[in-house]
């Protein structure tokens, strides 16, 4: 896995949203593992409770994705789906639903 980036995306939705942004980034990540070839895994995750796993986050959707390499995860962010998708939902503040975000890459390097 040499130059394979991970990443780790975070997101909060804007109350009574988060139904629709989950709709919304299972589609995405489906789209993103349909049409990119360099992406290894896409995944949209939401948080669970464990008493093993005490900690939570204000984050309720994860989206966890692998790619071959910071090149590939480049082009899944200029891919016409993801830009609309941040367009309307992220940046819109007529249409945004996410209150807040965040985006980490890993390396096992």
């Amino acid at each position: 896995m040499a130059g394979h980036v991970f990443v780790v995306s975070e997101w909060l939705p804007k109350a009574t949203h988060e139904e629709v942004l989950w709709m919304h980034f299972k589609k995405l990540m489906a789209l993103t593992l349909e049409n990119e070839n360099g992406c290894v895994r896409a995944h949209a995750t939401r948080q669970i409770t464990h008493p093993g796993s005490p900690g939570k986050s204000k984050y309720t959707i994860v989206l966890l994705q692998e790619y071959i390499n910071v090149e590939a995860f480049e082009l899944h962010c200029a891919a016409d789906y993801v830009t609309e998708c941040f367009k309307k939902y992220v940046e819109n503040k007529d249409t945004g639903i996410v209150a807040d975000w965040s985006c980490r890459l890993f390396s096992e390097e």
